[in-house]
């Protein structure tokens, strides 16, 4: 597990996320296990990483990405890996293209039923069901797809600046408000 460490020490290091996605805020980080789908080059990996940089140190071993494009999978079981990453004090599990593994959603429910103090945040392509076509996985995944920036993290993103999020309420209530206050900005 060692070169593991060392390459995610180094990604969490050295990934740039510049702006803070939204979604960071929605999901339950609590849930056991998480699944994000988005599509091609949305920056599901940069927000995996940036997960993992906002809520531990580059050297905790409590939490570990993965990609599962790395060469150590061929052959190799996604839950064997997952209980050394446990058995060493693992807590979260960031499982990056999930989809490479051609059983995964049978050892993502292994890791579930068999692992129950670590969690498991995995991305997948945009198309991927997670509950209509694994059965295994109803009821136990929270699924969330990661959309392309939103006009406010476009601004963001573009400016510098870190605009806040308004819902639809407060937006029908205070609009010229709001446009006010991001218009001195």
């Amino acid at each position: 597990l060692e070169s593991f460490f060392r390459t995610h020490q180094y990604l969490v290091e050295h990934t740039e996320a510049p702006v803070r996605r939204a979604l960071m805020d929605e999901i339950n980080w609590k849930s056991r296990l998480i699944g994000i789908k988005g599509s091609r080059g949305v920056g599901k990996t940069t927000f995996l990483l940036q997960y993992a940089r906002e809520n531990y140190a580059p050297k905790d071993h409590r939490c570990l990405y993965v990609n599962m494009n790395n060469f150590y999978f061929q052959g190799k079981s996604l839950f064997q890996f997952a209980a050394e990453f446990h058995r060493m004090g693992g807590q979260v599990l960031l499982i990056d293209q999930v989809f490479k593994n051609p059983d995964w959603s049978h050892e993502l429910r292994a890791i579930y039923d068999k692992l129950s103090h670590l969690r498991v945040v995995f991305t997948g392509s945009s198309v991927m069901r997670l509950k209509d076509e694994n059965p295994e996985l109803n009821g136990i995944v929270s699924s969330y797809n990661l959309r392309g920036f939103s006009f406010r993290e476009f601004i963001n993103l573009r400016t510098g600046l870190n605009l806040r999020t308004y819902g639809l309420r407060e937006i029908q209530n205070r609009h010229e408000r709001i446009a006010q206050e991001v218009l001195k900005q």
